[in-house]
């Protein structure tokens, strides 16, 4: 059994997603725990509560996505797009994850939040790019005013 690439895409970005989500429970049980080495003032649980607002959001954005239906080239452009502005949000949000991993142990309890937040940016962008691709092949010129 073989999948579609719309299938395939919608299955990256919901395991980015999936990602997303196991790295701010891991944080959260970080925090709550004893023995975390960090801060565990008001600004570190703003940052998770906030982290998982955002998270949230681009998720409830994504399913708002899903849920149009392109009528002509110019909408089906227009999904497009915002795929591709999605995706390289993502990617962004990867790229700046790898550019700190030098300040990062590699892997213990305590960085794996770090791993996987990071694992979970760049298969999002994967899917999000690939279903720019499944929609439509991005025309550049602006036909969507």
């Amino acid at each position: 059994m073989t999948l579609s690439r719309h299938q395939l895409s919608r299955r990256l970005i919901f395991g980015g997603f999936a990602l997303l989500a196991l790295s701010t429970v891991i944080s959260s049980y970080n925090y709550v725990s004893q023995s975390y080495p960090g801060g565990t003032g008001v600004s570190t649980y703003a940052q998770l509560v906030l982290e998982t607002l955002s998270a949230l959001f681009a998720a409830g954005g994504w399913w708002f996505l899903c849920q149009l239906g392109a009528k002509d080239s110019a909408q089906r452009s227009l999904l497009a797009k915002a795929y591709v502005v999605l995706g390289l949000q993502f990617a962004a949000s990867c790229a700046a994850y790898l550019l700190r991993a030098g300040h990062v142990i590699f892997m213990d309890r305590f960085s794996a939040p770090f791993w996987i937040t990071a694992l979970g940016f760049g298969v999002g962008a994967v899917g999000f790019f690939l279903t720019s691709f499944t929609i439509r092949k991005i025309d550049l010129v602006p036909s969507d005013s």
